[in-house]
């Protein structure tokens, strides 16, 4: 899942920023939680995995801006600087930070990703109150560095979506148009997102958006929204394309009547009137390309300017 979500304090909307603790020990990872918690403000939102599944479930499928990031794995087949690896290659947006006694010991190994900038420091563990406090201090001082303000985040969606666009690998190309949907719609305050879901009936959907923010405009379209991502610039999304699509949001059991196809690309002719032709049920879907984007990525709301694409496309489709 992907976590991002949007705190409301005084009429100040707050990016709230998510931290990953990964560690082999649970006592570790439960201590660490525990004290961060007490001791962050309400807008660090913070995850754990001491798992070695469930630290690759949440390595590949999270949106988290900080990983803390234990070394020495003895029981698993990975390891820290493995681990490391993993994060560069599947989220462009966070920044690691190394824990461990035996930094010196791996040093060689993950100094490139100190010089690219990717880690952020090393803290030695020692004492625990030492070492937790040392801990948050460098969660707080990077937050309070990268995400102080609204350009901090158009800067990444910018470098985001640049990065989907030039990436020449097909598959890598349309992982990383997901990554970019995905912290567009993290950033306007949904908080949970799920990738690469398959049903029973081994339909596959890219997104699924919990919708868990207290609004009042998205709240009438049920629990989740589903999002088809096409990463397709020389291309558009067809009419069989919406079909499938649209067929994915019927049978989610009433718990979703909002649907986004989202394109790097345009939308056919057909496409437009088979929406149109589909548009008197229950079932809402939009269209998001290019201009799309860019109006969400210059927003100082994006939240409400997703708002206007629903109302623009009411008649449309």
């Amino acid at each position: 899942m992907f976590y991002y979500n949007a705190a409301y304090k005084q009429g100040i909307k707050v990016v709230k920023k998510t931290i990953l603790i990964i560690d082999d020990e649970k006592d570790q990872v439960d201590n660490l939680n525990r004290y961060l918690t007490s001791r962050l403000t309400s807008d660090y939102h913070i995850l754990t995995a001491y798992e070695e599944d469930d630290i690759l479930d949440k390595v590949n499928n999270a949106y988290y801006s900080l990983a803390i990031l234990d070394l020495r794995m003895d029981d698993y087949d990975i390891n820290g600087i493995s681990i490391a690896k993993k994060i560069c290659e599947t989220n462009p947006f966070a920044k690691i930070l190394i824990t461990s006694a035996f930094t010196t010991e791996f040093y060689a190994s993950f100094k490139d990703m100190i010089l690219s900038g990717k880690i952020i420091d090393t803290i030695d563990k020692e004492t625990f109150s030492v070492f937790a406090e040392n801990v948050r201090s460098a969660v707080v001082k990077y937050h309070d560095e990268h995400f102080s303000s609204d350009d901090s985040i158009k800067n990444a969606l910018l470098e985001s979506y640049a990065e989907c666009k030039n990436t020449e690998d097909t598959y890598q190309k349309g992982v990383k148009f997901e990554q970019f949907v995905a912290f567009l719609f993290n950033n306007m305050g949904f908080d949970k997102i799920s990738r690469r879901n398959i049903d029973q009936s081994r339909n596959e959907v890219d997104l699924i958006v919990r919708n868990d923010i207290e609004d009042g405009f998205f709240n009438k379209f049920g629990k989740y929204f589903l999002i088809e991502c096409k990463n397709m610039p020389s291309s558009k999304v067809d009419k069989n394309m919406f079909i499938l699509f649209n067929n994915k949001l019927q049978h989610t059991a009433s718990m979703s009547e909002f649907g986004i196809i989202a394109t790097s690309g345009g939308f056919t002719k057909t496409s437009y009137a088979e929406a149109i032709r589909e548009s008197h049920k229950s079932k809402k879907i939009i269209f998001l390309s290019n201009q799309h984007f860019e109006r969400l990525i210059y927003s100082t709301d994006r939240l409400e300017t997703l708002k206007s694409f629903v109302d623009e496309q009411v008649k449309d489709n």
